[in-house]
Order: structure tokens, then C-alpha cells, then sequence
């Protein structure tokens, strides 16, 4: 009733193992129809789609048939003009259902431009102009298969949460006649809270399922993005597990491979680390570089890179990389060269101890650590560094220094917004008694609710929203108190 203005229900079949198949069908104003194959769209969170591929694998060509004429029976019925998709539900048994029919081109339609070879909005045009379909039903082809990918800033290990800042760092593919790119947003743009937050659409052809699998796996390890939390190594891991290349395909497809699909990140810490602490002592002594006198060789300002007399050039810190800290001890063996030349360095971190030599350049580290060759990119966010690697990214920082006065040692009790959002319902009121589990406060960003509620048995002090209300990621909602025992 609030969503609709009606309380009707519908009753509907229930399907066990169902996938989610579109039909692109186009229709002008001579009573011409025809469909350009079809879509499968089963790999979904929340009822949204992820992947999309055409055609829809280990589809028979009779089946194809059918659901291609009924969709575009369905649309003549409407009497219905230009691009539309038809969506149905196809059950194991080949039946299929309709579920609606969406009267736009939607944002997949790029999978079936690639595999038909067909301008979808030049079509558009024609149709809209007055003009016949372009080609007949008999004049369609199909050649190859294509996958499109949703590039989002989301959070996929958050309940794919929406998320949103500044894209500090963006690297795509390089677009050729197999790759794609699909984007309206660039290097230094924001992600803003106001709209859905997908950066681009990935598009990938080759000549089956198969090869074109392997170039969207490859064309996603080359995607980097930094400065935002983003779903690119989810969208590899996905791509590149078992039951999707086995196109074990259905609606509840991540729910079933959970395990497969959401792991930790397979980049090496004992690559990686070491890698995270060369550059940012690299970075440290290219900006104390900075203020060296090189036309005066004997000037005191060039001897600040921790010159100790009779004592080795050895500082102890720690690196912060995934939210875990590490401690660090790190020896420079010799004065540092000029800018690009090579620096060596004995570096203790994650319980190994390597030696290695490295130099930065224009924000990528070349290193060489215990004989082994490497080589990897490095983005500064505003108080973070991104590690890009083949194997995946690292998030890193120095962790600042603590002086005493950070921590007060008092808990503020404060419920804080996930991420940038209206505040669709609360449903408590302050000074309310709740138990461990109970829903309090309701949110919504991007058509995706999110749940906030009680960690225990408790008293909600004080409300900070109501209903209705825009607030910011981080903002408090409510304070709580616990009533467990030892808890404030």
C-alpha cells in the first residue's frame, strides 16, 4: 500500500531453481517486431543484476525460439514501439514465466550490440524518425558471446553497501574489438550519494563462452580504482570461480557458492608488505630530497635521511595494511642516491626478514627483495596508499603517531550511518528497552535497505534521526547502552 497504493497480493508459482532470461525485442510503427536473441541476467545481489551475458548459455535453439516469438507477441499485444526487454523467469524443466517487460533499452543492452553486430540506439533513432526495422527476423545473427560487468562503488563483503568519495585513481582497460568501456565518470570525479553509484560498464567479446570468460577476468585484473571501496576484485573472483565457468547459473547463485565467491584477497603478504614499506620510506626520503642543496655538496641539508655517526641508519615504525598492523624495522645501507637510482634497504616485517634493494618513479616502486624482481603501482588517497599488484590491491598507511591525546578513554555509545542514505523508518523511540537483534533504525541508499540493530540487550539514550532524513555515512543515529554485564 505505501509503495503502490494497493494492497492486492498476488500469488505467484514458486521456483526452486529459477534463472532470470531477458529477451530484446524491438518493434516500429509499420507493425514490424522482431527479437535480437537473448540475455542472462541470474547472477544478482539484492534482486540487482551483477553479470549479464548473451546469449544465455546451454540454451537449445527451440527454447531460444520460443521465448524469443512470445516476447515479441507480448510486445505487438501493447501495440509497442522501439526498444523494450522482456523478462522471464526459466525454471530447470525449460518452462519459462513472464515477469514484465521493461520499455527502455537497459543498461545490458551492449552484450547484445556485441554479439549481433547491431547499433541498439541507432535503432532507436530510426524507429522514433518513422522509419522500418533496419532487418528482419530472418536477417539476425548471432556470433560469438559477450559479458558485461557492473563496475559499482559498493562494498561486497558490507552486504554490498553502497559507497561513495573521490576517485582518485582510475585505470581501465585498454578498449580494443574485444574490450568495452561504457562510463560517464573519470580520474577526479566524485561518487556522490545522490545517484546510483556504478562507474562504468566492462564489455567483453571473443569468440565462445569460454575465451570470452578469460578476457573478462583479464580485463578486470587490469581495472584499478582507488580512492573508493569498490566490487573489481569481487567481480574477478566471481568471474573466475568454477560454477560460473560451468555456467551453474540461477537467481540464487552467490547465496549457494558464498564460499567460493567471497574470500580474502589472494595477494602476498610476503610480497606485498615488504613492497607497502619500501615505498613509503622511498616516498619519505623523495620528499626530504626536496629540500637538498644540490649544488652544495657539503650543505647540512642534504644529510637528512636519518645519518646517525657511528650507528646504522635503522628507524622502527609499523604499516597498517587491511585494517592489521605490522611492525616494522627497516636499516637504509648506504646514502641515498638521486632521484630514480636504486637504494638498499635490510627490512624486517610479518615475522621475515628481507633484503632488498628499490627506487621510486613517478608513483610506481621497482624493487628487487631477496632476489626476486618486482614491480607494482602505488595511489595516495588523502591519508591512504593503494598497492596494485596482478595478483590484487592493498590498502596501506603509516600509522600516525599517537601522542596521548587521541583517546580519552570514554565510549560514545554513538550508532553511526553505514554509508550516505535516507533514513526510511525508525523504530524505536529513546528510552526504549531492546533485546539483542532487534531492528532500530532502517536505512536506504541506492534502492538497497540497510538494518541497524541492537549488538545486545540494552537501552536506546537519545535518537540523532527520524524518518525521512538525508544523512551522511559516519553521522550517529542513537546512543546506546548495553546492559550486559562489563559493558558501559
Amino acid at each position: 500500500m505505501a509503495s503502490f497504493g494497493n494492497d492486492d497480493m498476488l500469488v505467484e508459482k514458486y521456483l526452486t531453481q529459477p534463472r532470470h532470461v531477458e529477451v530484446q525485442v524491438f518493434c516500429d510503427q509499420h507493425g514490424n517486431g522482431v527479437y535480437l536473441f537473448e540475455r542472462d541476467c541470474s547472477i544478482q545481489r539484492r534482486h540487482q543484476k551483477i553479470i549479464e551475458e548473451a546469449p544465455a548459455p546451454n540454451m537449445p535453439s527451440g527454447l531460444r525460439e520460443q521465448m524469443g516469438e512470445t516476447a515479441v507477441q507480448a510486445a505487438k499485444a501493447i501495440n509497442y514501439e522501439g526498444a523494450g526487454t522482456v523478462e522471464f523467469l526459466l525454471d530447470a524443466d525449460g518452462s519459462f514465466y513472464f515477469m514484465e517487460m521493461n520499455t527502455r533499452l537497459q543498461v545490458e543492452h551492449p552484450v547484445t550490440e556485441m554479439i549481433t553486430g547491431q547499433d541498439l540506439v541507432d535503432w532507436q533513432l530510426q524507429v522514433a524518425a518513422g522509419m522500418p526495422l533496419p532487418l528482419q527476423q530472418h536477417e539476425l545473427t548471432m556470433t560469438g558471446h559477450a559479458f558485461e560487468a557492473r563496475i559499482y562503488a559498493e562494498d561486497p563483503n558490507n552486504e554490498f553497501l553502497p559507497t561513495s568519495g573521490r576517485l582518485d585513481h582510475v585505470a581501465m582497460p585498454e578498449e580494443n574489438a574485444h574490450v568495452r568501456i561504457d562510463t560517464g565518470v573519470s580520474q577526479g570525479d566524485d561518487v556522490s550519494p545522490y545517484y546510483d553509484p556504478m562507474i562504468s560498464k566492462l564489455i567483453v567479446w571473443d569468440e565462445n563462452r569460454d575465451r570470452a570468460l578469460s578476457r573478462l577476468a583479464n580485463a578486470l585484473s587490469e581495472y584499478r580504482i582507488s580512492g573508493v571501496t569498490n566490487n573489481i576484485q569481487f567481480l574477478y573472483d566471481l568471474a573466475c570461480s568454477e560454477p560460473f565457468k560451468q555456467a551453474d547459473l540461477d537467481t540464487g547463485f552467490l547465496e549457494k557458492h558464498h564460499d567460493s565467491i567471497f574470500k580474502k584477497p589472494n595477494i602476498n603478504l610476503d610480497i606485498a608488505l615488504p613492497l607497502a614499506c619500501l615505498y613509503l620510506r622511498l616516498d619519505r626520503n623523495q620528499k626530504l630530497g626536496d629540500f637538498s642543496a644540490p649544488n652544495d655538496p657539503f650543505s647540512p641539508w642534504n644529510s637528512l635521511q636519518g645519518w646517525r655517526m657511528n650507528q646504522p641508519n635503522v628507524k622502527i615504525g609499523g604499516i597498517v595494511a587491511n585494517d592489521e598492523h605490522y611492525d616494522v624495522v627497516m636499516e637504509q645501507l648506504n646514502e641515498v642516491p638521486p632521484q630514480g637510482e636504486w637504494q638498499h634497504f635490510i627490512l624486517e616485517v610479518h615475522n621475515s626478514t628481507y633484503t632488498s634493494r628499490a627506487y621510486l618513479k613517478d608513483n610506481r616502486i621497482v624493487a628487487e627483495i631477496n632476489g626476486h624482481s618486482l614491480s607494482a603501482l602505488v595511489m595516495p588517497t588523502d591519508s591512504h596508499f593503494t598497492l596494485f599488484m596482478e595478483t590484487g590491491a592493498l590498502d596501506f598507511h603509516a600509522p600516525r603517531i599517537d601522542y596521548g591525546e587521541a583517546d580519552d578513554g570514554q565510549s560514545d555509545n554513538n550508532f553511526s550511518a553505514p554509508m550516505n542514505g535516507t533514513v526510511i523508518d525508525v523504530l524505536i523511540s529513546a528510552g526504549a528497552e531492546v533485546k539483542e537483534g532487534d531492528a532500530l533504525v532502517i536505512m536506504e541508499a541506492m534502492k538497497m535497505q540497510h538494518t541497524i540493530s541492537a549488538p545486545s540487550d540494552g537501552v536506546v539514550d537519545e535518537l540523532f534521526c527520524a524518518a525521512g532524513e538525508l544523512v551522511d555515512g559516519g553521522a550517529a543515529l542513537l546512543s546506546f547502552s548495553s546492559s550486559e554485564p562489563g559493558s558501559e
